[in-house]
């Protein structure tokens, strides 16, 4: 969404980081791929992130308040958004496809579920608390969370 860089550039600098020493991190956020891609973008970005050596990866999940400009572009029919389970199961495609190891903390308050963990060894333990989220917590609550959502 209007980064000004891409995929490649970010395999770049991140590698001149890791030469230099310097440790990042990434923040990840949830739903910004829209409705019915979120998955795919999941897969994109672990399969960066598998490439390189981030200390963190601390997804985030997005939330559209109406004065931003992306509340525009859903009035304007140019974007839609995620349903609360559709960026859950975008969160835990991400889990599922990451294989490297790092620090996964999902803590911020636009996480309705708080989830954190090492992977690779705390991995099938994330996804189960993602699948029982995913199976168990229902659409109008989620959504009801991120509605009283004041600020992040």
């Amino acid at each position: 969404m209007r980064k000004g860089y891409t995929s490649q550039d970010i395999l770049t600098q991140c590698k001149r980081l890791e030469q230099a020493g310097i440790e990042y991190g990434f923040f990840y956020l949830t739903s910004i791929s829209g409705k019915g891609k979120g998955e795919v973008g999941a897969k994109a970005s672990a399969n960066i992130f598998n490439q390189l050596h981030p200390f963190l990866i601390d997804p985030n999940m997005l939330t559209i308040y109406p004065e931003s400009e992306l509340y525009q572009e859903i009035q304007n029919g140019n974007w839609k958004e995620e349903g609360e389970l559709e960026k859950y199961r975008e969160l835990r495609a991400l889990v599922e496809n990451l294989n490297i190891s790092t620090y996964f903390a999902a803590m911020g308050a636009s996480n309705a579920f708080q989830l954190r963990g090492r992977l690779p060894d705390d991995k099938k333990n994330l996804l189960n608390t993602l699948d029982k989220i995913i199976s168990e917590v229902s659409e109008e609550d989620l959504r009801h969370y991120r509605k009283n959502l004041r600020h992040l």
